[in-house]
């Protein structure tokens, strides 16, 4: 009878190996928990880095971060798959759905939604804690808070009313007299007012350069409406401006948004000796007429007006067109093609050709970007625009102030 031979082991050996099982089973390591790791930000202009670990392979989560400003309460939220190790990198990770739709670790911050903010855009410059917490079928695994630095917490802000001015000027906090930093004087569009041109101020200062913001109409003793603005306003923050210490005088910028854009430009084409360079986002190389008036100059030069076209997509006469090939120095353009205000970006394309140094143009034209590309980037506001993509917006402002620091730093360094 044939049969095949089973080789004898000892009881012995049998225990033995149960026992180490037994050992190794006790001394393998703990499952990790679920966690939010956050890599805390240089400053306001900087991304955080998120990643959730300790989740199973696979898992879907669910991410929701709340905070308050201006006493509005807000937030975002979005749902991830992690991947084969647990973890989900916010940066390269999308969400399968959202208030934000690519892979951005910082889509809970900007994408948030609640309510209109009260005031005006400066009251981001606070600084904010924002919860985040994960959970999945309805459990919580991991919460942390995040406090956000605002714009400005290094930055000195002091009103001006020399020579009849309304405008605020913002510095680096300890600007030291005897520096030599590029300037940038700032104003709005078609809102007029200072509020806004006082935050943007804020927000280059916080890169590291002075800034003049400046009112020039719908401010006490101003026009009511942008319509026979005097150039001489921008001329006096001029003046003003370069006459700080710590400002190379041969290093002044203006930032015009919108229709501050156009007359931003046609400072820097026709006062080279005191502009330059100019940020001109959504603006216009065409000086247009009087807004809501159109029947009346927008500028006026010692009590002329400026010629002027009018809101048409007629051809406009030479006269109104302004001499962007006069400018020597640096300009930056900006247009969302989702513009609901304006054709931006048909605007930005009439005068790009025009330069007479096209290497000293740079530009960002955004495809499914609003109106509102200078806010500072990570802020939850102005993203509500008709017909344009938020996410899109928020690159834009990304790639905006991107653009605006390399620049200064570059005429830093001249």
């Amino acid at each position: 009878m044939a049969y095949r031979r089973r080789d004898h082991v000892p009881a012995v050996a049998l225990l033995l190996t149960a026992s180490l099982l037994v050992v190794a089973a006790c001394s393998a390591p703990p499952a990790p928990e679920p966690a939010i790791e956050v890599v805390p930000q240089d400053g306001p202009f900087d991304p955080l880095a998120i990643t959730l670990t300790g989740l199973g392979a696979g898992q879907e989560v669910r991410l929701v971060a709340t905070t308050e400003l201006g006493e509005t309460a807000m937030s975002s939220r979005a749902t991830f798959v992690a991947d084969e190790d647990g973890r989900v990198d916010l940066t390269t990770t999308a969400p399968t759905e959202g208030s934000w739709t690519t892979a951005d670790a910082m889509g809970p911050f900007w994408s948030m939604t609640g309510g209109r903010v009260g005031g005006d855009a400066g009251i981001l410059t606070d600084d904010h804690a924002v919860r985040i917490e994960v959970g999945a079928d309805g459990e919580a695994l991991a919460e942390t808070v995040v406090e956000r630095t605002g714009y400005g917490a290094d930055v000195e802000v002091r009103d001006v009313s020399d020579d009849g001015m309304v405008a605020a000027y913002a510095t680096p906090d300890g600007l030291s007299a005897d520096a030599s930093l590029p300037a940038v004087l700032v104003f709005t569009g078609s809102e007029g007012g200072l509020d806004n041109a006082r935050a943007a101020a804020v927000w280059l200062a916080d890169l590291g350069y002075p800034a003049l913001a400046i009112s020039y109409f719908k401010s006490p003793g101003q026009p009511t409406e942008l319509a026979e603005v005097p150039v001489e306003t921008f001329l006096s923050g001029l003046t003003w401006l370069r006459g700080q210490a710590g400002v190379d005088t041969e290093r002044v910028f203006t930032f015009g948004v919108s229709r501050g854009g156009e007359i931003a430009l046609w400072l820097a084409a026709n006062r080279p000796d005191e502009v330059y360079g100019a940020f001109a986002p959504t603006g216009s190389g065409i000086v247009y007429c009087g807004y809501p008036d159109g029947s009346r100059p927008a500028w006026i030069v010692a009590g002329a007006g400026l010629p002027c076209a009018q809101y048409t997509r007629d051809p406009v006469s030479p006269e109104t067109k302004v001499a962007v090939e006069e400018i020597a120095g640096p300009v930056v353009l900006a247009c969302g093609t989702a513009d609901p205000q304006w054709a931006a970006c048909e605007l930005l394309a009439e005068m790009r050709p025009r330069f007479g140094d096209p290497a000293q143009v740079r530009e960002i034209v955004q495809e499914g970007a609003g109106h509102y590309l200078t806010f500072a980037p990570y802020l939850p506001l102005g993203l509500d625009e008709p017909g344009a993509v938020p996410t899109a917006t928020h690159q834009a402002r990304v790639e905006f102030w991107d653009m605006v620091d390399e620049v200064l730093a570059q005429a830093r360094q001249q």
